[in-house]
């Protein structure tokens, strides 16, 4: 009896060494790094989503989406601060900067809510860029002009990721 567990250890063990060795073959995923200034990266995103819903179509999943795409993070907890403030009148506007407007009406006629989200798509003076934004009719993205300019009421809060 003896004999034969070990006989039966034997064979357990020359069968799993057979396993053992042979090679195994295991797909691999290459990825490009992340490095490097992510707004080119959160723009293209959202250009690629025209026409589209992201997410659930609220205005601030379109920004939040890209930011998660671009390997992009947000300066801290706030949930509508998306990088370093940047001032329209001093500085360009460039593609991937993130737009909050806070009750926002403007002489052209539009009209945000009590916060709205876009993403800078085409970049420019504040005079005349293109934004990327969803929440509107059927929450799929548009891309439309914008003019900063023609702000009547309420505020506007531009951020550039870092």
């Amino acid at each position: 009896m003896v004999a034969l567990v070990r006989a039966f250890c034997v064979a357990i063990t020359l069968l799993a060494v057979s396993f053992a060795s042979k090679p195994v073959s295991t797909p691999t995923t290459v990825t490009a790094p992340r490095s490097g200034n992510p707004a080119p990266r959160v723009a293209a995103y959202c250009q690629k989503q025209s026409g589209k819903k992201v997410g659930n179509g609220d205005c601030w999943t379109l920004a939040d989406e890209a930011f998660k795409s671009a390997g992009a993070t947000r300066p801290g907890s706030d949930m509508r601060v998306w990088g370093r403030e940047v001032n329209p009148a001093k500085e360009a506007l460039k593609p991937g900067d993130v737009i909050e407007f806070r009750n926002a009406w403007f002489s052209d006629g539009t009209i945000t809510g009590s916060a709205h989200t876009a993403v800078v798509v085409t970049g420019g003076s504040r005079e005349k860029f293109s934004i990327a934004e969803q929440n509107w009719g059927k929450k799929n993205v548009r891309i439309r002009e914008m003019d900063l300019t023609k702000l009547v009421s309420g505020s506007v809060t531009v951020y550039r990721p870092q």
